[in-house]
């Protein structure tokens, strides 16, 4: 996890599931290769096997290669290797918080095209400055969550 706010007021972040849970990270290997392996079994075409390992190991990037994020004042950025997304302020509409993370919507409400044209930012122990980033540039999103308010703690004396 690598969290840095820029000289340009940007707040960048790293998320790296793979290497956040190594445990994960093995079983997500044993059953890649379990899977490949039952492709060239039941194929029988090496070029068919590498084309299907290809399309799948592209589909799973999220997981095994890590992704920087990166808010800024023209929007949000995700950059994954080859893979570059990025919304801009004026197109997010709705705001959710979504079970380990914030989804930025170019819709106003519940749309079906919106997981391919919103964004979702992952926590990593930084949900309170996600949400505070998000809400000082598009504070009339709808949905944006509270900030989690931490108290100082408090000792039980005898």
């Amino acid at each position: 996890m690598n969290q840095n706010t820029n000289i340009d007021n940007s707040y960048q972040w790293t998320a790296f599931p793979m290497r956040e849970s190594p445990g994960k990270g093995i079983i997500f290997w044993v059953v890649v290769v379990l899977t490949i392996w039952a492709v060239y079994w039941n194929i029988g075409s090496i070029l068919l096997t590498i084309i299907a390992a290809i399309l799948l190991l592209g589909s799973l990037t999220s997981f095994f290669l890590p992704t920087t994020y990166t808010i800024g004042k023209t929007g949000v950025n995700s950059k994954r290797w080859l893979i570059n997304r990025n919304i801009g302020w004026d197109r997010v509409r709705s705001v959710s918080d979504e079970r380990g993370g914030l989804f930025l919507s170019p819709f106003p409400m519940k749309s079906r095209l919106e997981n391919f044209r919103g964004l979702f930012l992952p926590y990593r122990d930084n949900r309170n400055e996600v949400i505070d980033q998000v809400r000082n540039y598009v504070p009339a999103a709808g949905g944006l969550p509270e900030i989690e308010v931490k108290g100082p703690e408090t000792e039980v004396q005898n």
